[in-house]
């Protein structure tokens, strides 16, 4: 009988591993890298993809401040609102401003002697103090949203718009 041929493992070279256990080695050597590939780009690129997406609103931010800076207030000056028509409140006034018995901006009522001013574009009436806080920030009445101008600079404009107005009504009437 014969024996079948022995590889002889003197020669020197190392015992050699079967092929399916040897694909698997490689295989999983191969996923280690490529995973380790991918978490690499992805700690590379999450910075620079959180970075773009917040560029714009830093710009934004950016741009904000200093438009506040070079336009710190969009309302009247304290030399403007002097020129505003000023009086003190009495009941014979209230006959005058008959629409409300009470400030719009603080909710109390007009008393005796009190300073207040009558807007000359809409009316409405307020105190002196209340009125005065909101156009140092807005420039248009509290109640209508109707632009505030200044006494000589209100009687134009009211001139124009209530020409304005007496015209849409012809054309409504039409």
């Amino acid at each position: 009988m014969s024996s079948p041929p022995q590889s002889s493992t003197s020669g020197g070279s190392p015992p050699q591993l079967p092929s399916k256990s040897k694909e698997k080695f490689l295989s999983l050597i191969l996923k280690a890298v490529i995973m380790m590939l991918l978490i690499c780009f992805f700690f590379l690129i999450l910075p620079l993809a959180s970075f773009l997406l917040l560029l714009p609103l830093v710009l934004r931010h950016r741009r904000h401040r200093q438009r506040r800076h070079s336009h710190p207030s969009s309302g009247f000056s304290s030399k403007q609102l002097k020129k505003l028509p000023q009086f003190r409140f009495f009941q014979e006034a209230k006959a005058d401003h008959s629409e409300s018995d009470t400030c719009a901006i603080c909710l109390d009522g007009f008393r005796q002697g009190q300073w207040c001013r009558n807007l000359v574009g809409c009316g409405h009436l307020f105190h002196r103090k209340c009125l005065d806080s909101w156009l140092i920030k807005v420039t248009s009445c509290p109640i209508c949203r109707t632009g505030v101008c200044l006494e000589n600079e209100g009687r134009s404009i009211l001139d124009s718009g209530s020409r304005r107005t007496t015209n849409f009504q012809g054309l409504i009437n039409l």
